[in-house]
């Protein structure tokens, strides 16, 4: 508790906090803008009312996510690489891996909480747009489990690379790279390209239905837990030269 009390007083100086509640409020606004906007577009697709609130929408609420992820994952530990302070933390009765974690578990949190400011949006959508009788609560509930499910390897990559570079535009330039080369893969349909973390993000975006694909989500489970492991294995063995 002492560390995450003292990683949340830093954060508080980065601005990654403020940075996944605009995240959350202009996702939650976009939804909103969005629907208002193509309405009579949108429910005149051959889709389910669901499907075409929940899948027809998320695609820029997905990347407003997934730039924030990375931005916040830069930013993040940007801090501890000045004055070398990371290095100073190993010689200080203080975890660095318990550090690492507690960074962890914050974006985790912040992203947790931007998502649902934006699903309170789409269920005000649903309760007030759609035709009468065609909202369902849980449908979107478990899309919005599913959004956060697929976004957890993107942020525990990112966190990854992050606290291996010192400059801050690699990981941000890699952040990138995933962005694009997942754009260009996520539509195909080859199971094993879910080896790419950005892959995974976009799944909830290109899928016509809202209904979870359960293969993606253990996928994206796995790829959580090795990539958290793999940072916490690399703070506690691998030190900053």
């Amino acid at each position: 508790m002492k560390v995450l009390s003292i990683e949340l007083r830093k954060e508080k100086r980065t601005g990654v906090i403020p940075l996944m509640l605009a995240v959350g409020i202009l996702g939650a606004a976009y939804a909103l803008v969005n629907f208002i906007v193509r309405k009579d577009t949108l429910l005149n697709l051959p889709l389910a009312p669901m499907d075409v609130l929940l899948t027809q929408v998320y695609g820029m609420i997905m990347v407003l996510n997934m730039f924030g992820v990375i931005v916040a994952s830069c930013i993040i530990y940007n801090m501890e690489f000045k004055g070398s302070a990371v290095k100073k933390m190993y010689m200080l009765p203080m975890s660095v891996p318990a550090m690492y974690f507690c960074k962890f578990l914050i974006l985790t949190v912040m992203l947790l909480f931007a998502i649902g400011l934006q699903h309170l949006a789409l269920a005000k959508i649903g309760m007030t747009d759609l035709p009468e009788g065609t909202f369902e609560l849980g449908t979107l509930l478990s899309f919005a489990g599913y959004s956060f499910t697929t976004s957890m390897p993107v942020l525990a990559f990112m966190l990854f690379i992050s606290s291996r570079f010192e400059n801050m535009w690699i990981p941000l330039g890699i952040g990138v790279a995933g962005f694009l080369s997942g754009m260009a893969l996520a539509t195909s349909n080859i199971k094993w390209l879910c080896v790419h973390p950005f892959v995974v993000m976009l799944k909830p975006a290109v899928a016509t239905s809202a209904k979870p694909d359960m293969t993606i989500v253990i996928i994206a489970l796995i790829e959580t837990a090795v990539l958290l492991f793999a940072g916490l294995w690399t703070a506690k063995n691998l030190r900053y030269e």
